[in-house]
Parts: C-alpha cells; sequence; structure tokens
C-alpha cells in the first residue's frame, strides 16, 4: 500500500471548500432590518402589529406559535422578522427600516449570531431573498 506524504484526507478539505462557498453565498452590500436595542417593550409591540397588519403587509405565519421562527418567542425576535420582511420586500430602500424609532439596520449576518439552539433552522429564518423573509436576532436586539 502506497501512502502519500504531504496530504490531508479528502474530509478536511472538502469542509473548507463548503464553509468557503456557504461565506461567498452572501450578497455584497447585504443588510438586514432588527429591532432597536433600548426600544420600549409597547412601541415594538406596536410596530409589530403594523407590520404584521395589512398595512405593513410582512407574512408573519412563521412566527405564530408552530411556526418554523416562533422560536425564540420574544418581542424582539418577532419584531425582527417583521420588520425585516417588509425592509427586503422594499429592496433596502431608504427609510424602510424605521417603523417609529424602533428599528435599525446592520450589516452583520444576523445568522452569525446565533450559534446555538438549531443554526441551520436560525440560518434559514435570516434568509436574504426578495419575496419571503425570515429572520431573528438575539444579539442586536
Amino acid at each position: 500500500m502506497l501512502r502519500r506524504r504531504g496530504r490531508l484526507p479528502a474530509a478536511p478539505w472538502l469542509v473548507a471548500a463548503v464553509a468557503l462557498l456557504l461565506a461567498a453565498a452572501r450578497p455584497a452590500g447585504a443588510a438586514w432590518c432588527i429591532a432597536r436595542s433600548g426600544a420600549s417593550d409597547k412601541a415594538l409591540q406596536t410596530a409589530l402589529d403594523y407590520a404584521c397588519g395589512p398595512a405593513g403587509g410582512a407574512d408573519c405565519a412563521p412566527i405564530q406559535s408552530g411556526g418554523l421562527c416562533y422560536l425564540p418567542n420574544t418581542l424582539a425576535a418577532h419584531a425582527s422578522y417583521a420588520f425585516n420582511s417588509i425592509f427586503q420586500r422594499s429592496r433596502a430602500a431608504p427609510g424602510a427600516c424605521d417603523f417609529a424609532g424602533t428599528a435599525t439596520v446592520t450589516v452583520t449576518d444576523p445568522s452569525q449570531l446565533w450559534i446555538m439552539h438549531l443554526p441551520f433552522i436560525y440560518k434559514h429564518c435570516w434568509a436574504v431573498r426578495n419575496t419571503r423573509f425570515i429572520l431573528r436576532s438575539k444579539q442586536h436586539v
């Protein structure tokens, strides 16, 4: 049996290649709209009600009980989902991430903030697309 010196098994190289592809998959200039740290619960609830209502138009089904993005069940996480849904649908238009001062734009991928609690589900919940957006944040809210 011949052994090749200086070569690593294929698995570490494959893992590295997949990690690089995933890192490169984030669109350049990507931004997310999340609940502003320090916003009052009353103001967040009012903004969430607007965002999920007919005037806001966010699809809030995934943050309802049993939905894919229901957990963590916090006002800030659910508001961030709804805010980003509208923000992404507006194609990140200036002023689309305000919600009466309860929201802010971040360029840090919020899915990178979720190391614990099923990160693959959370990654999906923070997906950046131009149609439906499901997201959450723990650290920036």
